[in-house]
């Protein structure tokens, strides 16, 4: 029952995992709120402003929200990338102890 209830868990957490990359990658993607000549708005919702630093002037406030947006998002973009592996390690582990218990049914213990 212990081994099952971690693949539960590890599977709770491949699907948090999985939103925050999905989460993360739209967000770099969308780029940040911020204010422009016409008031608070998504300027570079298509994504042109990775490849275009230029536009970045676009944004007046707040400063630096560009570089803080891109980096917030890589980072959470690659931890939930590394929990997704982990966890899906953890997932294959528990189903392998649920399923060979002590590993006499499949001989993989040597």
């Amino acid at each position: 029952y212990q081994m099952f209830s971690s693949v539960i868990f590890a599977a709770i957490g491949v699907l948090g995992a999985g939103y925050c990359f999905i989460l993360s990658a739209v967000a770099i993607n969308n780029g940040p709120k911020c204010y422009t000549d016409s008031g608070w708005k998504y300027p570079f919702e298509n994504g042109n402003y990775l490849s275009n630093h230029t536009l970045w002037d676009d944004c007046q406030s707040p400063e630096n929200i560009i570089p803080w947006n891109l980096t917030l998002f890589s980072l959470l973009l690659v931890m939930s990338g590394i929990q997704l592996v982990l966890c899906g390690i953890q997932v294959v582990n528990g189903l392998l102890g649920t399923l060979c218990g002590d590993c006499k049914c499949c001989g993989c213990c040597g």
